[in-house]
């Protein structure tokens, strides 16, 4: 029974995640319940641009907005079918769950005419 409760232990130590830590994250676990203020690593393709600096992002667990400020992006926007890597702090806005990008990286279809590139630092 000891083994049992220092596993437990030792597996819910391993599962925190402290200021400052970005953790590789997708859309499913942002949905169920991340907690607002995390810092996540995710990457997807961008399926359409919602106006006003949002998009929705499909990764291999579903969809998820993101709020990407203009300026990472040079002022273009990003197209559907864009692959993006990114990482960014998680919200709860309204019943809604999304990922305000820090920084963010053009995997395939980029804004540009390589087929990586680097969009923000």
């Amino acid at each position: 029974m000891k083994k049992i409760i220092f596993a437990s232990i030792l597996i819910s130590a391993a599962a925190t995640v402290s200021a400052g830590d970005v953790i590789d994250s997708d859309s499913a676990a942002i949905n169920q319940g991340i907690r607002e203020g995390t810092q996540v690593r995710m990457e997807g393709e961008i399926v359409q641009s919602l106006g006003d600096e949002r998009y929705l992002l499909r990764d291999r667990k579903g969809q998820i907005e993101i709020e990407l400020d203009d300026k990472l992006t040079a002022d273009r926007p990003l197209k559907s079918g864009t692959q993006v890597s990114f990482t960014g702090e998680v919200e709860h806005d309204d019943g809604r769950s999304v990922v305000e990008v820090d920084k963010i990286r053009s995997i395939k279809g980029a804004v540009g005419t390589s087929s990586t590139s680097i969009i923000s630092n």
